[in-house]
């Protein structure tokens, strides 16, 4: 172990104080560049399968000793598939609602901005008057009786 930190304080101090020698240049491509380069190919449900593989490795090895290695590593892609669906959808979804956010508070945004004039008195309503009667000439409508 004490070798091992050895090696990786040199490998520091190589890449610290000599960047440009052979020696930092090959450690700055093998340490580096490839590794940044493979990362860059890597989609995200490849990230997902491989969380989930070690999940799976670490955790459930009783779960691959009985069912194969080959059918953990099958479910395991469809779970990082179907995860990834689920943070796509609930990345749209979260964008959408932030663009509605964003009229509402751009909205409010320009409500406070506009100047606030003063509102004009209303003319106060007359009290109604009485109400005319029908046009007949008996003050109470007669009730027919039925023969």
């Amino acid at each position: 172990m004490v070798a091992f930190l050895g090696f990786m304080a040199a490998v520091t101090l190589v890449l610290w104080l000599a960047p440009g020698s052979e020696a930092g240049r090959t450690l700055h491509r093998q340490l580096v560049e490839r590794p940044l380069e493979a990362l860059s190919d890597m989609k995200r449900h490849h990230l997902i399968f491989f969380v989930i593989i070690a999940g799976f490795s670490i955790a459930g090895g009783e779960a691959m000793a009985l069912l194969g290695p080959e059918f953990v590593a099958a479910y395991a892609l469809d779970l990082a598939i179907y995860l990834d669906a689920v943070m796509v959808t609930y990345a749209l979804s979260a964008v959408a609602m932030a663009r509605s956010g964003g009229g509402w508070l751009k909205n409010a945004v320009m409500r406070s901005a506009r100047p606030v004039r003063p509102r004009r008195k209303r003319a106060t309503r007359r009290p109604a008057g009485p109400r005319k009667s029908a046009n007949d000439d008996d003050p109470a409508p007669a009730v027919r009786r039925a023969a």
